[in-house]
């Protein structure tokens, strides 16, 4: 099935708005199987985007267009699609009566330029939007189906995964002598693309039934495998013996897959081990914290953050002496290990971790140039940890880096210690 995207709007091909959606539904259709084969993106001009559909329609079996549906003056897709398929625009009752009883819930009248949004292709299906006003429309076009979605994304996505996947995987699942695809995504840190490649390299030879696939997604490399096979069961098969030996080939590195992410993965080993976790973070100026703290339920681990970028503030909140502060720096594995140290006491956790470095682009020394990161984890009753890393890049990639490797010596900390008897 060769699927593709068409997205309007101005502010896409200005740069003011980045595309969302797009990612958002590739991600999903390649979890059916299906790779999107292009994206195209269209600004506010009406001929631009009738000819972007005739051309889609052309090439593709099914289109899913996001964006021009609202009720402002350049919203004029439905227009567009109307004039692709050579029919006019109607009004569909139903959508006008949901648009008007929307307005009065507001306590407001329907205006004319919101009551635009009922209007649809002459024979259009009309799916109405559960979080939102303008509704989905579908349309076909010779042998192609044309799915038209409002571009806001909390009601794209909604739409997307209530309407549009259903259609499109019951469509797939139609077709004779279809190839049926199983995906897994494996989430690994602490290893290059190249030196990713190259330990799974042996394994694409012994598994010849699965894509090998990588993408880079900073702090964080991730392995693509996806299965082809003539039945669902064999595909399912094929991803679950090649998943398993790159599992086995990779080890501690891969911490999750699929829809993990790393701070949700920590979070429930903090959560399993009944641990308690404090930081004090210099460089990182809390991004360490805030990773944690957007995981739902993180009061069950984390106790405390110190924001401690100044050297008074290492002194008043993680309890690093002046003198230590004065002998070795504020970069500097004795000042790391004092931060962990003293934040673990001052908020009575089971652990504490610190962060302080050179982000840059100013502040380096010959002794510690910019990207020198120290680390430390203190644990209850047991020694304290400490690492130091030479990063690169700039401002902002040291510093999401930084507070990599941060959480890094606190999951390899959790993992060695689930493993002891």
């Amino acid at each position: 099935m060769r699927v593709e995207l068409l997205c309007t709007g101005d502010e896409l091909v200005t740069g003011l708005t980045p595309d969302t959606n797009s990612p958002f539904l590739e991600a999903r259709l390649f979890a059916l199987g299906i790779k999107v084969e292009r994206v195209v993106l269209v600004g506010d001009v009406r001929e631009d985007i009738t000819r972007g559909l005739e051309e889609a329609a052309a090439r593709a079996d099914v289109v899913i267009v996001s964006g021009g549906l609202g009720p402002t003056a350049d919203d004029f897709t439905a227009e567009c699609a109307a004039a692709a398929a050579r029919v006019p625009l109607v009004e569909d009752a139903a959508t006008r009566e949901a648009l008007a009883e929307r307005a009065r819930k507001r306590g407001r009248e329907l205006t004319p330029n919101v009551a635009r949004m009922a209007l649809v292709p002459q024979g259009a299906e009309v799916v109405p939007n559960p979080v939102g006003a303008a509704p989905l429309f579908i349309v076909r076009l010779g042998d192609c189906q044309l799915f038209f979605l409002p571009g806001v994304p909390r009601e794209y996505r909604a739409l997307v995964d209530g309407e549009v996947l259903p259609r499109v995987r019951a469509e797939l699942e139609r077709r004779p002598g279809r190839v049926w695809r199983a995906f897994r995504l494996l989430r690994t840190v602490g290893l290059p693309e190249s030196v990713l490649d190259a330990r799974v390299a042996p394994l694409a030879v012994a598994h010849p039934r699965v894509v090998f696939g990588f993408r880079t997604h900073a702090p964080e490399n991730q392995l693509k495998l996806m299965a082809e096979a003539p039945s669902q069961a064999e595909a399912d098969a094929a991803l679950a013996a090649a998943e398993a030996a790159a599992r086995a080939e990779l080890g501690p590195a891969v911490y999750g897959a699929d829809e993990d992410t790393y701070a949700a993965v920590l979070a429930r080993r903090l959560t399993d081990a009944g641990a308690t976790l404090a930081l004090a973070e210099s460089c990182t100026g809390g991004l360490v914290a805030s990773q944690l703290a957007a995981i739902p339920g993180a009061s069950a681990f984390l106790v405390g953050s110190a924001v401690v970028y100044a050297e008074r503030m290492k002194t008043a909140w993680a309890h690093v002496s002046p003198e230590l502060l004065a002998r070795h720096g504020a970069v500097s594995r004795p000042v790391a290990v004092a931060m962990a140290e003293g934040i673990r006491a001052a908020c009575a956790t089971t652990y504490g971790l610190s962060v302080t470095g050179v982000a840059g682009p100013t502040g380096g020394t010959p002794e510690e140039p910019v990207g020198s990161v120290y680390c430390a984890l203190a644990v209850e009753g047991g020694p304290t940890r400490s690492e130091r890393f030479s990063l690169s890049g700039d401002r902002e990639l040291i510093r999401l880096f930084a507070a990599s490797h941060a959480l890094e010596l606190l999951r390899e900390h959790l993992l060695s210690s689930a493993s002891r008897p």
